[in-house]
């Protein structure tokens, strides 16, 4: 199975905090999503091969758009649950079961998922952080792709690819994802 960690767990790891001299943390936009919320979920991992973000907590690692199961790589994201939309959190953030990679699951149409048909909603309801500034424990350009649904790394110039074709097509707001330090 995987670990769940506290909220408190997470905010004493650094996560969220910029540190400064002597000790001082100073708190960033990230205590208050993470203040709200229910808890923090660990294990969440970009894809190498597809870009996309996916939950690496199972011996499954989940289809991949691009062929095969999705590749771990970079950072180990900790990821917000169950507290409410904000100016700089948006909620509705789902694990697809078929594919294990995190949608947006809003709207009536629920995105192509490489597993087969659309994507299918389990486990937390996801809030995720945006437009926020950047700490030495997150990573921002995490985007919606408007045409598979999930959330993928926009940050190189291959943007990954998608489940419903071609590569994925960054939409909406630019997201600050924390991760362990």
């Amino acid at each position: 199975m995987y670990d769940e960690f506290s909220r408190r767990q997470l905010l004493k790891a650094g996560v969220g905090f910029i540190g400064a001299a002597a000790g001082t943390v100073v708190f960033s936009d990230f205590a208050t999503v993470l203040a709200e919320s229910s808890g923090v979920q660990d294990r969440w991992r970009f894809c190498r091969k597809c870009q996309a973000m996916f939950f690496n907590g199972y011996d499954n690692k989940g289809a991949c758009a691009a062929g095969g199961v999705h590749e771990p790589a970079g950072y180990e994201f900790v990821l917000p649950y169950g507290g409410p939309e904000t100016p700089n959190a948006q909620r509705d953030w789902r694990f697809c079961g078929k594919c294990q990679a995190m949608f947006f699951n809003r709207e009536a149409v629920k995105g192509a998922c490489p597993a087969g048909g659309t994507h299918k909603a389990a486990g937390f309801n996801f809030v995720l952080p945006h437009d926020v500034p950047p700490t030495p424990t997150s990573q921002e350009e995490w985007r919606f792709c408007h045409k598979c649904r999930v959330i993928f790394f926009n940050g190189f110039d291959n943007t990954g690819t998608c489940a419903a074709g071609g590569t994925h097509e960054g939409a909406g707001y630019n997201f600050v994802l924390p991760h362990y330090p």
